[in-house]
Parts: C-alpha cells; sequence; structure tokens
C-alpha cells in the first residue's frame, strides 16, 4: 500500500482519452445492437424478453456483487494509494466470491426451475464483473487508450461467436447469453495482460483482504446503478414477457446515445479525483464538454425518428418499441447531463450523497415501473426511468453549484484501510 499523492501523468489528455473510449464504446454498442436486432428478428417478442430479462439479472448481480469496489479502485490507483500487492488480493478475492456465487445461482435454477431461462445470469454475471475488474488498473493509470481496445475486442468477439453459433443451428436463445459471456471473459484476459506488470493486480491463491472494504458508498451508489437494469424482469413480472420484449428490444439503443458522455466521464475520474476541488474538477472538463453535446443531439434526433428506426430495423411486430424508443431517448438525455456529474462528486469523496441520490432515484422507478407498466406496459416502464433520471439530475446540479460556491477547499482522499 502506498500512501503518496502524486500528479497524476497520463500518456494522453482528458480529450484524446475520452475520444478514443468514445470511439470504441460507440461501435462496441452498434455491435451490441446489431446483436439484439438480428436476435430480435429471429425471434418474437415473448423469448426475446426472457433471455434479455436473464442477462439483465446477471448484469445487476454483477453490480451488486462489485459493490463499488471497481470505482473505489481506480480512484485509489489514480492518488498513488493502491499498490498491485494489495490490488491483487482485494481483485482475487472478489473474483473467487462471484465465481462461488454464480455457481451456486445456475446449479439451484437448474434444479428448481429446470424450464426456466433464468440460470444464464450466473455465467453472465461472473464474466461480466471479471471483465470490469480488469480494466480498473488500466482506468485508474488513465490509459483510456487500452480500455478502449479491450472494449473494441469485447464486442468483436460477441457478435462472431453469436453469428458462427447461428450459423451452426445454435437457437437465438443460447447464442445470445453464450456470446455476450464469452466477450466479456476473453476482454477480461486481454484487460489483464495490457495492464503493465508493475501495476498488475499481483495473483495469489489465498485472498485474505476483504474485497469490499472501504467502499460503502461507491457500493451503495454501484448497486443502485444495478437495481436500474431490474425494471426489465419487474417489467416481465408486472406487464408480461411480450411488454418486456419490446422494451428490450430497444432498451439497448440508447446507450449510443450515451456513449460519448460516458467516455467523457470515464475519462475524466481520475482528472477529477487529483483536482481535489469542484471548481478544479470542473476546470478539468471543459476541453471536453463537447462530447455530451454532440451525445444530447444524436439523443434528441433518435426521438425525432424513432418510429421509422423501429420500422426500419425490427419490422411491424415490434410497432409499439416507437414510443418506448423516444421516451428512452429522453432518458438518455437526462444521463447524459447526470453522469459527468456523478464521477466528479464520487471523485470527491461526496460519494455518501451520489449513493444516496442514486438509491431514492432507483427506488423511485422501479415503484413507478410497478404502477404504470400494468396498464401502460413497456411505455409505462420508459416513464417510470424518464421520471427518475429527471429528479436525479435535479439533485445532482443542486448539490454541484452548492460545492461550487463553497469555494476552492481541497479534499484530501485517505487511503484504504
Amino acid at each position: 500500500m502506498t500512501t503518496a499523492s502524486a500528479p497524476l501523468e497520463p500518456r494522453r489528455s482528458i480529450g484524446h482519452q475520452a475520444v478514443f473510449l468514445a470511439g470504441s464504446t460507440g461501435l462496441a454498442q452498434v455491435l451490441l445492437a446489431v446483436i439484439y436486432v438480428i436476435a430480435a428478428r429471429g425471434s418474437d417478442p415473448r423469448s426475446l424478453g426472457l433471455i434479455i430479462t436473464a442477462i439483465a439479472l446477471g448484469t445487476t448481480a454483477a453490480g451488486f456483487v462489485d459493490f463499488g469496489t471497481n470505482s473505489l479502485w481506480a480512484r485509489e490507483i489514480a492518488r498513488r494509494r493502491l499498490d498491485a500487492a494489495e490490488l491483487g488480493a482485494r481483485v482475487w478475492g472478489k473474483l473467487l466470491a462471484a465465481s462461488v456465487l454464480g455457481g451456486a445461482w445456475v446449479l439451484v435454477t437448474l434444479v428448481a426451475f429446470p424450464l426456466s431461462h433464468i440460470w444464464p445470469a450466473g455465467i453472465v454475471m461472473v464474466a461480466l464483473l471479471a471483465n470490469q475488474t480488469m480494466q480498473v488498473a488500466l482506468r485508474g493509470a488513465a490509459r483510456g487508450e487500452l480500455v478502449s481496445a479491450v472494449i473494441l475486442v469485447d464486442r468483436a468477439v460477441a457478435i462472431l461467436l453469436f453469428l458462427g453459433l447461428l450459423s451452426s443451428g445454435v437457437s437465438v436463445m443460447t447464442a445470445l447469453w453464450v456470446s455476450i459471456s464469452v466477450g466479456s471473459a476473453s476482454a477480461a484476459v486481454l484487460g489483464y495482460t495490457l495492464t503493465k506488470k508493475g501495476t498488475r493486480p499481483a495473483f495469489t491463491v489465498t485472498p485474505r483482504r476483504n474485497p469490499w472494504s472501504g467502499a460503502r458508498n461507491f457500493g451503495l451508489a454501484g448497486v443502485a446503478n444495478s437495481a436500474q437494469t431490474l425494471d426489465l424482469p419487474l417489467l416481465t413480472l408486472v406487464g408480461g414477457p411480450v411488454a418486456a420484449g419490446l422494451y428490450g428490444a430497444v432498451s439497448r439503443w440508447t446507450q449510443p446515445m450515451s456513449l460519448l458522455a460516458t467516455a467523457f466521464a470515464s475519462a475524466s475520474a481520475p482528472f477529477a479525483a487529483n483536482a481535489g476541488t469542484m471548481r478544479g474538477a470542473l476546470a478539468s472538463l471543459r476541453r471536453g464538454l463537447w462530447m455530451p453535446v454532440a451525445a444530447i443531439v444524436l439523443a434528441l434526433t433518435v426521438f425525432a425518428f424513432a418510429p421509422w428506426i423501429v420500422d426500419l430495423l425490427l419490422g411491424q411486430t415490434y410497432e409499439g418499441s416507437a414510443a418506448v424508443l423516444r421516451v428512452l431517448a429522453l432518458v438518455s438525455v437526462a444521463s447524459i447531463i447526470s453522469q459527468p456529474l456523478v464521477v466528479a462528486l464520487q471523485s470527491l469523496r461526496h460519494d455518501g450523497f451520489v449513493a444516496l441520490s442514486l438509491g431514492s432515484t432507483v427506488v423511485l422507478q422501479l415503484l413507478l415501473v410497478t404502477l404504470l407498466a400494468p396498464g401502460l406496459g413497456a411505455s409505462g416502464a420508459a416513464l417510470a426511468s424518464l421520471g427518475a433520471q429527471a429528479v436525479l439530475l435535479i439533485a445532482l446540479v443542486i448539490k454541484v453549484v452548492r460545492e461550487f460556491r463553497s469555494g476552492a477547499r481541497r479534499i484530501e482522499v485517505e487511503p484504504l484501510d
């Protein structure tokens, strides 16, 4: 464990790194959208809704098990407060626990619910968590260009395997979860390989460190983020699998809209952590502000042309998805603005406020899904997401403005226990 703080010296500026991340994330999301379009065309809304629900459960579980550790570790690495030995003890401990939980999920669901399609969630969870965890050292060192390579390999492997499985006669449902899982696992291996040896998580056979130590607030925020994906399983429960299929068929399409903002926020995290003040953090973000602005323009464009986009890509079977896509485009606008604010606040030790805000709005979102989906179906789930994101954005803006006005008080980050 190192405790000395040192200025961050990345090989590329925040703007360059954000461009790398935006480009790779954009292409990755396009590839994922292609996978979902092919899957939708090869199945009915009910079948698609079931397997997407399983993938959503796996994604949510990955966030729960991670419990904010990835974000915390990246911040500590950026501030030179976490060395390879300590990181390794925590990384391997977390992945071991995830593997045990994932295996237990698969066995229990196969025995208790042999005809269900939820058992792949355990495999999806382990693969996704490994992928995200092996990017931590690269993100903490502000090596966005290498993270970009990992992101691209993830989706490239996924789509090639997906198409290969389909051509071999494998069902769409099986090909979807297998390709996504293998893509994540391949990216995890690459992320570990690309990490410089001196900062690579040191492997330990018997990790004794508590991986989640010091991650409470980051964890609550991470759980809240992950819990947002429960809207799809909840929609399946209260609105039926058809509504889930109509919603799930286009819900992934909104990710490319916010890719610029996501890349910008991700690249800005180590810079904000080093800034020490809200004024310094916001100043470090100015050069890349064109990215979230461009993302908002893209989201509004999708809002305007949603009916034609859905008809062109999915056909008349998914006609009801057009209204859903329009609402989700507006959700993206709010999310695009919120992401950099969340990163700035977390980096300056306001992670408790972020956790409370995210947790409250997710509870609101799921409550609204329960209330609106029975009558409005997929559109009800989309409107629930929009209401929650609007509330979150208002809370974040108020907090950032208050911190900015409070002056240039520097915030020191304590090392991990």
